[in-house]
């Protein structure tokens, strides 16, 4: 088996998880832990098993930031996405707050740094929207 292999493995069985209870996912960590172990290639086995590790965010999804600066983020993200008026007044409004986010995202705890700082994404996309007249 190969990283490739064993990665599409985990994505099916992070699939069939849904809903799965603590005790299933835990025995079900250990069983592709123990199947990363298998890969020849180190580099391999050591992604594979850091995959291995991550499988209950892979079934239940990331959990939601609980920081003042992600909550902060998160409100900008939809105050910007459902304002209203010119396209011109809006893009100076989002790229306002992707500033902003920038700066919550550097305040922010390691744990959600990064999230906070994808937030800004949909910004771009707004602004590229607007700018394209779409």
């Amino acid at each position: 088996m190969d990283f490739e292999a064993f990665d599409a493995q985990l994505l099916t069985l992070a699939d069939a998880l849904q809903g799965a209870d603590e005790a299933t996912v835990t025995a079900e960590i250990e069983r592709m832990k123990a199947l990363a172990q298998q890969l020849e290639d180190e580099r391999s086995r050591r992604l594979a098993l850091i995959r291995a590790e991550k499988l209950p965010e892979l079934v239940n999804g990331p959990q939601p930031g609980t920081s003042p600066q992600y909550l902060r983020a998160s409100a900008l993200v939809a105050q910007v996405i459902s304002g209203k008026g010119a396209p011109a007044e809006r893009i100076e409004q989002a790229e306002r707050a992707k500033a902003e986010i920038a700066a919550l995202s550097r305040q922010a705890p390691p744990r959600e740094s990064l999230t906070i700082l994808r937030m800004n994404s949909a910004l771009v996309r707004l602004i590229d929207r607007l700018r394209s007249g779409a």
